[in-house]
């Protein structure tokens, strides 16, 4: 999530507030020999759940990465280095700074993954891991460790999904009783997904009788889990399809956007044809409708000039007009245009004709520009986004951060352990963007192991932190194949307009910057 994204604010609460006085004193008796980490672990902890309790999600997601991070030290896996000491240092700073926002939290735009509960034993071999791998991808994960204590949190707070080890149970306590006092305790309906040792059809059909909605036999792969959790999650609200109308009579104008707003469309009215192409560039636009005889320029004239721009000859343009001469209408539609509505129009004939082209159009256009393997925007797209962004960023004199990453060591990834390991890195990498970002962000597949991102009203210092961040989750997620586990780091590249001021220099720029930081010895982030 970034840091820097504004949104709905949470007051602070005392508990976290004073939560974050008592890490920062833990911290200081954290000493090189890494004694005092266990309790500053269990402390990130508590602040975590306390915070998430209260709904302040950025407190809860840094003080859950603090705590992952204890973990190698506490385990003797990896010793206290200045290294290590500064992230801390710099986790404990943004804390701060969220609870010295007025009380406030900042959280980004993009819709986090649910709340998921983890009724499990953490002294069992790979579920500690198994958690910090939840977290990694984004899932806010309380783990539980006796069936009354999740019962009691499911009552007080339900959750998106909740996940049961069935060999967690107490003896002689069945799966449906726990769910049967899982749904009594509330009206909401989780989805629940069993982990168990035992994969007999027996059990299964227990399960699936109960209403469990998947069942992971173990050793669970964190990828296949969260798999399963991604399909629990609930569908994203679609935008609302974006239409233009260019109507140079404002009482029509008025009248027909009016009948397609309260449709749920979102209308973008051009009274002059002369600024249609400024308009296209100011704004996402699914379909095109416009009347044909206007001052200045006629329809087909300004149909035709729509064409010209290649990234507009995706975009529908319906013409409405009370011309009925079918060869003149047919005409218009050799010219560029894709069809004609005749006035007087119905209003529902109005709705659904342009409600069913503007969709269809939508649905084309994101096979024609998302890359197959992740469903990022491919190479053309993002190209194409950039110069939009920056057009846009220039007009109204803002900023704009432009990102290049690239995998480490890829081929050796592909090499060792077999090209669908490496596409499986990549699907990872590409949904952990996907959640870390905001919304407003543009990511892209530039090509290979490569991605582009492009972050409007973001600065190169907000835009690397944002990364370092991901980049640090992204180095913690254990990759498998074959039996195997493995980690992989990446690489970026950060630029800025308007330091950098046209799409071409913001490109060479960031993949300079990208270049300095894989011969810097890779797994970092680097200003231009």
């Amino acid at each position: 999530m970034s840091d820097d994204t504004p949104e709905p604010r949470r007051a602070a609460t005392p508990g976290s507030a004073l939560g974050i006085v008592g890490l920062h004193r833990a911290w200081r008796q954290v000493g090189r020999d890494a004694a005092g980490i266990t309790a500053f672990r269990e402390k990130a902890g508590r602040l975590a759940e306390t915070a998430r309790r209260d709904g302040q999600r950025k407190t809860a997601e840094l003080a859950l990465m603090v705590e992952i991070m204890c973990a190698p030290i506490e385990n003797g896996e990896e010793p206290v280095t200045d290294e290590f000491r500064n992230i801390v240092g710099n986790y404990l700073s943004a804390l701060d700074r969220v609870q010295e926002e007025q009380g406030t939290e900042v959280v980004a735009d993009t819709p986090s993954h649910g709340d998921v509960y983890l009724l499990a034993d953490l002294s069992e071999p790979g579920m500690q891991e198994l958690r910090r791998q939840l977290i990694h991808f984004g899932y806010q994960t309380t783990t539980l460790s006796s069936h009354r204590a999740l019962r009691e949190e499911v009552a007080r707070h339900a959750p998106e999904s909740v996940i049961l080890d069935q060999d967690n149970l107490p003896d002689g306590f069945s799966l449906d009783s726990l769910i049967g006092e899982l749904r009594a305790a509330t009206s909401e309906k989780p989805q629940t997904l069993v982990i168990s040792s035992r994969g007999d059809m027996g059990n299964r059909l227990r399960a699936a009788r109960v209403g469990v909605q998947a069942y992971l036999v173990k050793p669970v792969s964190a990828h296949d889990l969260i798999d399963q959790l991604d399909k629990f999650a609930p569908a994203r609200i679609p935008e609302p399809l974006n239409i233009m109308l260019v109507e140079d009579s404002r009482t029509q104008a008025t009248y027909f956007g009016g009948l397609l707003e309260q449709a749920g469309m979102r209308v973008n009215i051009v009274s002059d044809p002369m600024n249609v192409l400024d308009a296209l560039e100011e704004q996402a636009t699914d379909l095109i409708l416009m009347d044909m005889y206007m001052p200045q320029c006629d329809g087909n004239e300004l149909a035709k000039v729509i064409r010209q721009v290649p990234r507009y000859a995706s975009i529908p343009i319906v013409f409405l007009s009370s011309e009925t001469q079918v060869d003149r209408q047919l005409d218009a539609m050799s010219r560029g245009g894709d069809d004609f509505l005749t006035k007087p129009i119905e209003p529902a004939h109005l709705i659904r004709s342009v409600a069913i082209r503007a969709e269809r159009a939508r649905q084309l256009r994101s096979l024609m520009v998302t890359d197959n393997l992740t469903g990022l925007l491919n190479h053309t797209r993002i190209k194409e986004e950039l110069e939009n962004e920056v057009g846009r960023t220039s007009r109204r004199e803002g900023k704009l951060a432009f990102v290049m990453l690239d995998i480490d060591h890829f081929k050796s990834v592909n090499d060792t352990h077999g090209h669908p390991a490496g596409d499986t890195v990549i699907r990872s990498l590409a949904r952990v963007l996907q959640q870390r970002l905001r919304r407003t962000d543009s990511i892209g597949r530039y090509g290979g192991e490569e991605f582009a991102i492009i972050m409007p009203d973001a600065t190169a210092e907000q835009a690397t932190r944002t990364l370092d961040g991901i980049r640090r989750s992204f180095a913690s997620i254990r990759q498998e194949a074959g039996g195997e586990q493995f980690t992989v780091t990446f690489s970026a590249g950060v630029a800025a307009f308007p330091d950098y001021a046209t799409p071409e220099t913001l490109t060479m720029a960031a993949d300079s910057a990208l270049y300095k930081a894989k011969n810097a010895g890779r797994n970092r982030v680097i200003i231009t």
